[in-house]
């Protein structure tokens, strides 16, 4: 198992960090504000950590919520030049570098620091390239252990592997671009992926005492949703309930018996304390008004725009890189909506009147709520909503639809063929996704442009490290993440035969109440 965890950790640490060494400082959204913020708790200076709120400025003098951190004034490097005109390359920005210490504005100045606490001395102390990617490949070194340890758990507490091979669906590339900055929100992503990995066999499957490892990730990544980002107390409130509900008291009461499962409760509940009074004490839900009449919406307005933007949250979901302006071609996101769509559309239908209850906890917590939090605040924000602020919860659906689809629907022919469908399909669209990403960095996207354009060697701008390296990770992390599903795969068998018992965990599938699913 330890080789495996390595094996799995190193896989997705290959494919995080191609896009650490592949994009410009603010390349992915938000960095320069985020690094602000890690650059000020990474000097561990209490005032620093706790920063007093204020109205900050942004890129273009606009006023918001924030604070000020005290760094290096080279940081100060926003990618206005290039970041919002798709057909410029990066050349233009004048990178990051040192400079005098000073008071610098940032819009993640009220950012709970545990995140920060780790990405950010790198920052202060080394404010180059080479604290950039120092701190950017700690956060791909995060999000691939917490992704490595939802694939073992999803492995062994399943009867043929397809709930780890659906960790392809969950786990997109929109998570490797984010996890490849400094952004806490791909820790979220990859905390929530690791809570329903862990939550699923938890609390679908009767207690089993080799299942005590499950609790620990279940912690972790409860105590990390909770803290990480505003939004994540409410990711994890929706998704306990979707797993918790409808209770079975006679496995709760077996499970409390267990002292790790009392103590991480424990901890829990502290950590979900102190995101609150940090949330309440720092302010990080206020919203300062923007200028009159830069936007004008009606309800009505607001409710038809969100309800329109379902294509773009869609992909965002999957994969737009740097300032939401790098996109692939159609056909890319229609196959992955296609795949993952109809995995959790069969699991709906096979499954009973709990799993459909559980899917409309998910939908509401992770699409009606943000909704009605956009459009409540649209002519304060703008819509600002995108996809992959939904995907801390969302990545629950694929994973729970591909748990009941192997004990209610397919054999071990069936879930060998479509996790090998997986990976065939979904991998190559992470380096799609780099390629198109450091042609946009490094010469821009010309529009109508031709195969020819989209060589990602050329340019006027290259990653200090080269344009090469990038690409020899992603390949090699993604043969690695292939290798590693496939042994993953059950070997066919006869459509009457039983499964081998290596492959069947030690405990029975979920009882369903409604004996008329059966």
């Amino acid at each position: 198992m330890r080789r495996s965890w390595l094996l799995a950790f190193l896989a997705f640490f290959l494919v995080f960090a191609a896009w650490g060494v592949a994009a410009p400082f603010d390349g992915p959204a938000d960095e320069v504000q985020h690094s602000i913020r890690a650059a000020g708790v990474g000097s561990f200076e209490p005032g620093q950590i706790f920063a007093e709120p204020r109205t900050v400025p942004d890129a273009f003098g606009r006023p918001g919520m924030g604070a000020y951190q005290r760094v290096p004034v080279g940081l100060d490097a926003h990618a206005v030049c290039w970041g919002f005109d798709p057909t410029k390359s990066a050349a233009c920005e004048k990178g990051l570098s040192g400079g005098p210490m000073a008071e610098v504005s940032t819009s993640a100045g009220r950012y709970n620091p545990l995140f920060y606490l780790v990405v950010g001395p790198p920052l202060r102390w080394m404010p180059n390239w080479g604290g950039l990617v120092v701190a950017r490949l700690l956060n791909a070194a995060m999000c691939a252990a917490l992704i490595a340890s939802a694939f073992l758990a999803l492995r062994r507490w399943s009867r043929f592997g397809l709930p780890a091979s659906a960790l392809l669906c969950v786990a997109t590339p929109m998570l490797a671009h984010l996890a490849g900055g400094v952004n806490p929100n791909a820790l979220e992503i990859a905390a929530g992926i690791a809570f329903f990995a862990a939550g699923i066999p938890l609390f679908l499957e009767p207690p089993d005492p080799l299942k005590r490892p499950l609790v620990t990730l279940l912690g972790i990544s409860s105590v990390l949703l909770l803290t990480l980002r505003s939004g994540g107390p409410a990711w994890f409130a929706f998704g306990l309930l979707a797993l918790a509900v409808p209770l079975r008291w006679a496995w709760l009461k077996e499970w409390w018996q267990v002292t790790r499962v009392k103590l991480w409760s424990a901890g829990v509940v502290v950590a979900g304390l102190l995101s609150a009074t940090w949330i309440v004490v720092m302010r990080t839900g206020e919203l300062v008004p923007p200028p009159p009449g830069l936007w004008d919406y009606t309800t009505g307005e607001a409710i038809t725009q969100y309800i329109d933007s379902w294509y773009q949250l869609l992909i965002g979901m999957i994969g737009v890189a740097g300032w939401f302006d790098t996109k692939l071609w159609s056909p890319f996101y229609l196959i992955w909506a296609m795949l993952v769509g109809g995995v959790i559309i069969l699991g709906g239908l096979v499954g009973g009147w709990v799993t459909r209850w559980r899917y409309l906890v998910f939908l509401t917590g992770g699409v009606v709520l943000p909704g009605v939090l956009q459009v409540s605040q649209a002519n304060v924000t703008g819509f600002i909503t995108g996809g992959r602020y939904m995907l801390p919860l969302l990545a629950g659906l694929p994973l729970l639809a591909a748990w009941i689809l192997e004990r209610k629907l397919f054999d071990a022919t069936q879930v060998r063929s479509l996790g090998r469908t997986f990976v065939l399909f979904l991998l190559p669209v992470h380096f799609a996704l780099l390629v198109f990403a450091m042609v946009r960095w490094q010469r821009g996207l010309a529009p109508n442009a031709g195969l020819g354009w989209f060589n990602p060697l050329a340019g006027d701008w290259h990653p200090p490290t080269g344009s090469v390296l990038p690409l020899l990770l992603m390949v090699a992390g993604l043969a690695l993440t292939a290798a590693m599903i496939w042994r993953t795969q059950p070997p066919a068998l006869a459509p009457d035969a039983p499964a081998p018992a290596a492959l069947t965990p030690p405990s029975v599938p979920e009882a369903d109440p409604e004996p008329a699913s059966r």
